[in-house]
């Protein structure tokens, strides 16, 4: 009675194993890679936006701001074209004229006999 073994071996190193993991692995580095680029690009586009979007919210205000002051310059020069013709010699004859006025004929100062100071 003779037992038979049959030959079996371990294969323990796979070449055809290690090439899969090593694609697997590949393959899960390039998606990671790809998935960080992606996410670092709608990152830097959505900053891009809040920046555009806040540049664009300044230049209306400082447009605005420059029509104010537009609006100020003008109204600045109409009131003093109004303090001029004011106080211009014609407005003030009339007024003059309008508050019965007496011209003094003589004018006649004071002067002091002594040094006046005076106190606090």
């Amino acid at each position: 009675m003779s037992i038979g073994f049959k030959k079996t071996t371990l294969k323990l190193f796979r070449p055809q194993l290690l090439e899969q993991r090593k694609a697997s692995q590949s393959k899960n580095k390039q998606w990671k890679y790809n998935v960080g680029l992606l996410l670092t690009v709608l990152l830097f586009s959505v900053v891009y936006l809040v920046q555009v979007n806040a540049l664009s919210t300044k230049g209306y205000a400082i447009r605005e701001l420059e029509k104010r002051i537009s609006l100020n310059k003008k109204e600045n020069e109409h009131i003093q074209m109004q303090i001029i013709e004011a106080q211009s010699l014609g407005t003030l004859q009339k007024k003059i004229d309008s508050l019965q006025l007496v011209r003094s004929e003589r004018i006649d100062y004071i002067q002091p006999s002594q040094s006046v100071a005076a106190l606090r």
